[in-house]
């Protein structure tokens, strides 16, 4: 496996098809690069974590990526979202969170069964195109690689407990 590019999230050429993520602060650059990739020629997404606390998820270059995704996107790009618990989610990123409520029908949000939830790896995949995947997740550190193949079979995996999961996080809150 070759080593990490000096920016975040993208090759040192094209050839170059895999490289390391070193930490959760790379890890999160990573997702901020890849998600402004997302913005400019956007494609299904997928995001998988146990609870995304250490994601980016609220920066404003994340949500002004997410929102140029939707807008640019047509209505059949989605983001899945798959965690064991949203239980932190509205206090980590509250910004995510309204700006979902716009765009529900875009997003799926799944919560795992509490069997399967320490099955989940943080995850990222621009289908078709790049992937982060942390291996261990106390350090942040893991793989990225734009090879179809092992993307392939990360979707696969993240599709196996996503059948078995149930919907999470409903977009609005309802009260009477």
């Amino acid at each position: 496996m070759s080593e990490a590019s000096s920016t975040p999230g993208e090759p040192r050429n094209v050839t170059e098809l895999s490289g390391r993520i070193t930490s959760w602060r790379d890890f999160a650059d990573r997702v901020s690069a890849v998600m402004a990739m997302a913005a400019v020629e956007p494609v299904s997404i997928t995001m998988t974590d146990t609870n995304f606390v250490h994601w980016p998820l609220g920066q404003r270059s994340v949500m002004e990526a997410f929102q140029q995704w939707a807008v640019n996107g047509s209505s059949v790009v989605k983001c899945r979202l798959l965690a064991g618990t949203y239980e932190e989610f509205a206090r980590s990123h509250p910004r995510w969170l309204m700006w979902r409520a716009n765009w529900s029908h875009r997003v799926i949000c799944q919560e795992a069964p509490e069997e399967l939830a320490s099955q989940i790896r943080p995850m990222l995949l621009l289908h078709g195109r790049l992937g982060l995947r942390l291996v261990e997740e106390h350090l942040g550190t893991g793989v990225w690689t734009r090879d179809p193949g092992v993307l392939s079979d990360w979707l696969s995996d993240c599709d196996a407990i996503s059948q078995r999961s149930h919907d999470g996080m409903p977009p609005t809150t309802l009260g009477l």
